[in-house]
């Protein structure tokens, strides 16, 4: 009862508050793939990870798209894990299929 009408009526709110941070957050210098490191001293998130052997003919065009998509804060480690994933595969390009193979897999 009282659980469904809480989930009802909060999580939108906060579904909405996500798409307004991210609206808000989406340009900001700190906040995005190149930023230099944080003044709050975090380290360094200009560096490339290391090239995977999956990794050396690269991610499609359409595969890149798709991954823009992504939250700023999480694309990253989906990079990593889509990447890895690959590499475990033995796929030697990441396609937009890769990517939602990963998704799935990690999702599991």
């Amino acid at each position: 009862g009282a659980n469904v009408l809480w989930d009802a009526w909060v999580h939108p709110l906060v579904m909405g508050l996500e798409e307004h941070l991210l609206g808000m957050f989406r340009d900001d210098f700190e906040f995005n793939d190149t930023a230099q490191p944080s003044h709050l001293g975090h380290g360094s998130r200009t560096e490339e990870p290391e090239a995977t052997p999956a990794t050396e003919g690269g991610w499609t065009a359409e595969a890149e798209k798709e991954l823009k998509k992504v939250p700023f804060f999480v694309r990253g480690k989906v990079r990593r894990n889509t990447e890895a994933f690959a590499a475990a595969e033995g796929r030697g390009q990441i396609t937009l299929e890769t990517l939602y193979d990963a998704k799935a897999h990690y999702a599991r």
